[in-house]
Order: C-alpha cells, then sequence, then structure tokens
C-alpha cells in the first residue's frame, strides 16, 4: 500500500502549543510534549509516525518560550526528518485552528495534522489511501482502544473522560456527524440531506478522536480568511463535517440571500468556492441518477473516517490516567509504535548495576545501584537510584535522586525531586524539585512545593 501512497504528496504539521491544563499537577509549567513516555518525550512518537510513513520534513508549532527547551530533547533524539519549528507567543490560549492559520503561507499541498499527544499503532497508509481514492476533503482517525485497570498515584479522586460522537456509514465509512456528547443534553439533529444521500448511519460513542487528520489544502485556505473558528477538533472539523452535500443552487448574486443561509465568511465567499470540482467530479456528478433533492446539492465536499481495529493502540496523552496508563503499557507497545526492539527504552550511555531489572525504561545518563529491584517503571535521565531500593510501576522523570532503602510502588515522581532514605510511597504524586524527608511513609497523596498542589 505504502507503494501506491507517496507521502511525499502531503505536507505534515504537528501541535505542540498546547499548554496540558488537564494535569498540571505534574506539568507545572513545563513543556506537555515533553512528558517522558517510556525513555522519550511525548512528541517524538508522532514524529517518528511521520518518518515510518516516508516523510521528509515537518512543520512543529510550539510556545515560543518553550521553542528552545523542545529543540533540545528533540535532538538527543535524532530523527530523519527536516523539522521546522514555528513559534506561538504564550501570551494567550491560542487553538489548534487559529495556529493552522498562522502558519496557512506555509502549506503548499494537502496536510497529515497531528496532535503531539497521540500514540498509535496503526498505519497511516489506510486513511492516506482512503483520502485519495475517495477525492476526500477530510479523513479523521478514530481508536477504539480503552484504558484500563489504571490506579492514578495521588488523592483518589474521580477522572472524567470526555466522549465524542460520530456519525459514520457502515458501507462507505462516510463521516457525517462528529461533536462531544457534552454538547447535546437530550439528542443532536443530523441533516435530512445526509440522511437521505447515505442510508445507514451508525453514532458510534465509544471511539477515540486521535487527532490525526489528513485535510484539503482548501481548508487551510477557508481558515486563513475565517476568523471565527479557533479549534480543529471542536469547530472547524464539525463545520465541515456538516457542510457535505450543501446547497449552493445559486452561485451568481451571493450577496442577495442572507448571511445565514450561505455561510459566508469574512470575504463573502460561500465555502463551496473554497473546494473546487474536478473536470472528473463534474462529469460523475452530471452522468449520475439522483433524486430531486439531490440534484440541488453538491457532492464536493466529502469526509471520511477510519476506524482502527479493536486490538490496535490508540491513545491520546491529555489526562493523568492516560499518561499513567502509556508508561505502564509502553514496554508492552513500544516494539508496534516504533517498529523498534523495547532494548531501544534501555539509553546506551546509563549505567545498570543491579541483575533485577524487568520491563523498565531508563534514560540517558541515569545510574541504577546494585542490589535495586526495578519493575515495570520508566526512569528518566540523569537520574540516581541509591542500592536497596524497590520500584514497582512507577514513573521517574528527569533528575530524580531516590536514597537508600526506598520503596516506591505506583508512583509518579516529578524532575529533580528528591526521595531521602528509608521511606515507603504507594499510590502517590511527588511534584519537581520536592524533598521527601526521611522514613516518610505515605499512601495515596500529592507532595508538591506549588501552592495549588499542596498535600491533600
Amino acid at each position: 500500500m505504502s507503494a501506491i501512497i507517496s507521502t511525499n504528496e502531503f505536507q505534515a504539521v504537528v501541535f505542540a502549543a498546547g499548554k496540558g491544563s488537564r494535569f498540571p499537577e505534574i506539568l507545572e509549567g513545563r513543556p506537555k510534549c515533553l512528558l517522558p513516555i517510556g525513555s522519550y518525550p511525548l512528541i517524538w512518537y508522532p514524529l517518528k509516525l511521520l518518518q515510518r510513513h516516508g516523510f521528509q520534513d515537518v512543520i512543529i508549532i510550539v510556545l515560543e518560550h518553550e521553542k528552545f527547551e523542545i529543540q533540545q530533547k528533540i535532538e538527543k533524539h535524532p530523527l530523519k526528518l527536516k523539522i521546522e519549528y514555528f513559534s506561538l507567543s504564550g501570551d494567550s490560549d491560542v487553538g489548534t485552528a487559529d495556529a493552522l492559520r498562522q502558519i496557512s503561507d506555509r502549506i503548499k499541498t494537502d496536510v497529515v495534522l497531528l496532535s503531539c499527544d497521540t500514540l498509535v499503532d496503526f498505519s497511516l497508509y489506510p486513511a492516506l489511501k482512503q483520502f485519495r481514492e475517495q477525492n476526500a476533503s477530510l479523513v479523521g482517525l478514530l481508536v477504539q482502544s480503552e484504558i484500563s485497570n489504571v490506579v492514578v498515584p495521588g488523592p483518589k479522586m474521580k477522572y472524567k473522560s470526555d466522549q465524542d460522537l460520530f456519525g459514520i456509514c457502515p458501507e462507505s465509512s462516510r463521516l457525517v456527524f462528529m461533536g462531544s456528547v457534552s454538547d447535546f443534553e437530550n439528542d443532536f439533529q443530523i441533516p435530512g440531506h445526509l440522511l437521505r444521500q447515505n442510508g445507514e448511519i451508525d453514532i458510534r460513542s465509544g471511539l477515540l478522536d486521535a487527532h490525526v487528520y489528513i485535510v484539503k489544502k482548501w481548508i487551510v485556505d477557508y481558515l486563513e480568511l475565517n476568523a471565527n473558528f479557533s479549534t480543529l477538533k471542536g469547530e472547524l472539523l464539525p463545520f465541515i463535517v456538516k457542510k457535505q452535500l450543501s446547497s449552493f443552487s445559486h452561485p451568481q448574486g451571493l450577496s442577495e440571500k442572507p448571511i445565514s443561509e450561505i455561510n459566508v465568511d469574512v470575504k463573502g465567499k460561500h465555502i463551496l468556492e473554497f473546494a473546487p470540482e474536478s473536470s472528473l467530479d463534474t462529469k460523475i456528478q452530471d452522468s449520475s441518477i439522483f433524486n430531486k433533492v439531490a440534484s440541488t446539492l453538491n457532492d464536493v465536499i466529502r469526509c471520511y473516517a477510519v476506524v482502527t481495529p479493536p486490538k490496535s493502540f490508540g491513545i491520546r496523552i491529555n489526562t493523568l490516567p492516560s499518561f499513567c496508563y502509556a508508561n505502564q503499557q509502553i514496554y508492552n507497545i513500544f516494539p508496534a509504535l516504533t517498529e523498534l526492539p523495547v532494548t531501544a527504552l534501555v539509553a546506551t550511555n546509563c549505567v545498570v548495576k543491579s541483575n533485577q531489572i524487568a520491563s523498565t525504561a531508563i534514560g540517558d545518563q541515569s545510574v541504577i545501584s546494585e542490589k535495586t529491584s526495578i519493575n515495570a517503571s520508566t526512569i528518566g535521565a540523569n537520574c540516581v537510584i541509591s542500592p536497596k531500593v524497590r520500584l514497582t510501576n512507577c514513573t521517574l522523570m528527569d533528575h530524580v535522586i531516590v536514597e537508600e532503602n526506598v520503596t516506591l510502588e505506583n508512583c509518579i515522581v516529578c524532575e529533580k525531586s528528591i526521595i531521602k532514605s528509608n521511606s515507603l510511597l504507594r499510590n502517590s504524586l511527588i511534584g519537581s524539585n520536592y524533598t521527601v524527608p526521611v522514613n516518610t511513609k505515605k499512601d495515596n497523596v500529592h507532595l508538591s512545593n506549588s501552592a495549588g498542589f499542596m498535600e491533600i
């Protein structure tokens, strides 16, 4: 399939300017895209995905004050990609559509859009193939995997997960509706012409939007001139999906029609003026037998969904449970995600003196002392693990020091923290630059220096 679809036809954009507002307790102002998943930063995985599919260039959208740190981190894990960074001011909260609008002059072809927090082991080729075969305006990747059996470190609390709704035609994979469950109290509406033209429609609520989209260049052109859209998933893309088979029976004299009827942008152009029809499209349209309603509609906007198989892995790292789950699973899914062996999760320049290490990722220049037992854990870069330490199902970020006779079970320890000797912590979250005193014995706590994240 890769021989049929050339990724040289597409540009790639990775959004990495998100502030991670859903889990400030582990970020504390640091870039979300640099959260450790195994021994690699989060953003490395979508970049690796692009490289695996033959992309050679990528634009990464970052916040200006985070650019240098992100660039340094990526350079420590070299990829065969030419990376262009585009910086946004951190003064305001810029949505993904706003960010894409700012780089619209750099988009010359159809484009693949990815979030920096997406981990999928599914090939992009079926989506690229669907895009080309159907001459689609938009193809979105939806995954079926679920987060399960996760005990989140810290005080016990309920984490609410966002649930999406998708309307998909089972025969054609046409995407005719997308929205969030939270946006609808009791019911929702699908335009009648979409129902009439597509017949059976499955309404799916158990799918995760992977935030991987393939879009036509004209959508970027349309966005450039329409400042009303701030986000892709929440605003622009649902609008594009809704405008399929839009009525455009009066291409001349648009000014005579009310704005509310024709959905013009700020330049007074109908959306269909941005979606050019090829001569082949026109011939197919003219030769097809439509009913009376369909003859007044234009099938030039076509949206599709590709749903991954049930056993594939897909997740977005945008909550604390998803971060925990990804690190719990990374040793098992790493080869499928990256086409690399699990040995690549252990840095070649780390020092491991213990022979009791299992299913564990270890970052650059970390030192693991003798008589240490570590299982199913992630150890960041420049960490020091002293003798007689036992770690089970833990995530330690960079520059963490664990002194002798410490036991940690299902804990997250953020950057530059110190766990003093003889401590026992279970199901706990330790903030950055925090020192846990000697002989601390605690369960289900959040220890932090930040005023907003003191122990509960």
